[in-house]
């Protein structure tokens, strides 16, 4: 299964209508041109890896400023394709075209740079951080800068009413006939797997919180294939929250390792000035004076919030089973967890527990129905003390006593016993 997941895989990137989307998103390919070619100096003469080059265009601006050597690995068909385009652009004696796997190849030669475009829905979806990490840990140089630099997720409680009105509720009467099978499954389907959608700033219904926050240079591939956060939620208006959104961000700003620009400076104005500035009464500036500065580095941040120009990868939605009515002022609390999959690590697991509040451990999270039979003294089942966690709980237990008295009923009819 493995072997076929990854198959299909690099075939869907061989298609060029998923390269056009890509390409023709702006704010996400702007941002790589606009910070090499605001930080050519971090790229001329330097050799530059392009980790998964998809249609090459990473490879082409890293040559236009100036990269000494570009080699560019894509493990789709779409290699092909890429070095046409370097063929046709001019760019053959500087770029090099791999078709393979980043794992499998052999350099002559560590690399400066390591540039990519990784990012998948909700950051990790796809998991191909883990083929840039496994470059960085073979090729990169012990003082090399990795493009994009950083990365962070974020996600927010979100009310997603007139989705479910445009989705759910449509099928409730559709041209005077009842769809409900159809409408049941489309929920079915949304709470199995997260929607991609574009939101708006006003369905957000507190500040957004970080999930993740990771340095390139430095991250471990495990601290990226699971992670897990108890986070808390001030809701700020009155409303239905129907599940959470993801998105995230990738900042270029490399922190550089070392000095880079060093350079001699004998008896000129600025090195008079200095030595003066120390020693007013010396009049001897014949001295050289030796300048070590850092380059200056022009950031660039890649954002795919609902705050900015939406992208291809617009914002990850995972809706709760059930809707919870939510107050102004009130606080909710939730361990949000991700986790990649054992059988297809393309994807990824997202599991959302709400909890009473962020003191609760994971084996109160595990023995839920357990803690709760311990603790009804305090909290009775069904709940009205009006906390988030026990309007879930009542409206759950509300709907299967729904669900059951159907059945139940159905049961009378055809002489089945219902089975609880």
């Amino acid at each position: 299964m493995a072997s076929n997941s990854k198959d299909e895989y690099f075939k869907s990137y061989s298609s060029l209508s998923v390269h056009e989307l890509m390409i023709k998103d702006k704010p996400r390919t702007e941002a790589y041109k606009d910070f090499l070619e605001d930080n050519c100096h971090l790229i001329k003469g330097k050799t530059v890896l392009d980790v998964g080059a998809g249609s090459g265009i990473l490879s082409l601006f890293a040559a236009r400023c100036g990269a000494s050597k570009v080699v560019a690995v894509e493990a789709s068909d779409m290699a092909l394709i890429c070095k046409e385009v370097v063929q046709q652009n001019k760019y053959d004696h500087v770029i090099t075209v791999v078709k393979g796997l980043v794992e499998d190849i052999t350099l002559d030669e560590k690399v400066d740079v390591i540039i990519s475009e990784w990012m998948g829905f909700y950051l990790l979806h796809e998991s191909m951080l883990d083929s840039v990490l496994c470059a960085r840990d073979r090729w990169l140089k012990p003082d090399g800068i990795m493009l994009p630099s950083h990365a962070s997720i974020y996600t927010c409680p979100i009310n997603m009413s007139e989705f479910c009105k445009e989705n759910f509720e449509y099928w409730e009467d559709v041209y005077g006939f009842d769809f409900s099978a159809f409408q049941e499954r489309s929920v079915a389907a949304h709470l199995q797997q997260p929607t991609v959608s574009c939101i708006s700033e006003d369905q957000l219904l507190s500040e957004f919180a970080t999930l993740l926050d990771i340095d390139l240079r430095s991250v471990k591939l495990s601290e990226v294939q699971e992670l897990a956060k108890k986070l808390e939620f001030k809701i700020t208006k009155q409303s239905i929250l129907h599940g959470f959104a993801f998105w995230f961000n990738v900042r270029f700003d490399p922190v550089l390792s070392s000095l880079e620009d060093t350079s001699d400076t004998c008896d000129n104005e600025s090195s008079r000035t200095s030595a003066n500035s120390h020693d007013a009464g010396n009049g001897d500036n014949t001295n050289c004076v030796k300048h070590a500065t850092k380059p200056h580095i022009s950031s660039v941040t890649l954002d795919t919030s609902p705050f900015s120009e939406s992208t291809h990868w617009k914002q990850t939605i995972c809706f709760l089973p059930n809707t919870v009515s939510v107050e102004k002022d009130e606080t909710v609390y939730f361990k949000l967890s991700l986790s990649q999959d054992g059988m297809n690590k393309r994807h990824y697991n997202i599991s959302l527990a709400m909890l009473e509040d962020l003191d609760d451990t994971d084996s109160d999270i595990d023995d839920e129905e357990d803690e709760l039979e311990e603790d009804t003294s305090r909290h009775p089942i069904p709940c009205d003390c009006g906390s988030g966690r026990c309007r879930i709980i009542k409206a759950l237990m509300e709907k299967y006593d729904e669900e059951q008295t159907e059945l139940e009923m159905e049961a009378e009819f055809t002489d089945v016993s219902a089975e609880v």
